[in-house]
């Protein structure tokens, strides 16, 4: 079979929607509590969601817009510069699902994932209590991706201020974390989510392994 050689520019908005959320997965899940001015808070998941760096530790989330106007949580995080991301683990997924619709903002997502708000240290959204690990943060900076005229994603880059986790998933004294015990999920392309059940180590080859292994693959290519 042949390779496929695309155009950004020629495909439509769900073609390109489809490569790019097919081909960058899995994508780790953010559960993101938000207040806006008023302090009415909102919770909604997104998959388009990373670290960055670990000092500063810097944590990266890109939601979104529905025909140029913010959704809920992106102007929550403008109006106040705070958020707090729950990870998602297998148990959780079907309540996190059901926050990610376009629901009215006077229906409390919380009420219908049936969470309980965990009250922050350092920002003023609560994180959600029935997940073992959540990030308090603070905005960096937001970098707006869309068109000028009609925006579409935004780039928050936060900087994380406290860290509540489970006792029942760190695994040692430098709080390493137990992926079984934590059972994480993610996104893939479309509709189909994943675990991340299955797992291998590679060990980071050192420069003369490295090197050794150039040379050998050199002379058998001869």
């Amino acid at each position: 079979m042949g390779t496929l050689s695309l155009d950004i520019g020629s495909l439509t908005r769900q073609q390109i929607s489809n490569l790019v959320h097919g081909l960058v997965a899995p994508r780790p899940i953010a559960w993101v509590s938000t207040v806006d001015g008023d302090g009415r808070p909102n919770l909604a998941p997104f998959s388009f969601f990373n670290v960055f760096a670990s000092n500063p530790p810097t944590v990266g989330v890109g939601p979104g817009s529905r025909d140029g106007v913010n959704k809920d949580s992106l102007r929550n995080i403008r109006e106040t510069g705070e958020l707090t991301i729950s990870v998602v683990t297998a148990e959780l997924a079907a309540r996190v699902n059901r926050t990610s619709a376009e629901l009215d903002p006077t229906v409390s997502e919380w009420e219908l994932a049936g969470v309980t708000p965990r009250e922050s240290a350092t920002v003023r959204p609560a994180s959600v209590a029935e997940s073992p690990a959540a990030l308090e943060c603070r905005v960096f900076t937001i970098v707006d991706l869309g068109p000028d005229d009609v925006p579409t994603n935004s780039l928050v880059i936060a900087r994380v201020t406290h860290v509540h986790v489970s006792e029942e998933v760190v695994a040692g004294d430098d709080y390493e974390l137990d992926p079984e015990a934590l059972d994480l999920v993610a996104r893939m392309g479309g509709n189909l989510w994943c675990t991340t059940r299955e797992r291998f180590e590679l060990i980071r080859p050192t420069v003369e392994e490295a090197t050794a292994e150039l040379a050998a693959t050199r002379r058998r290519n001869g």
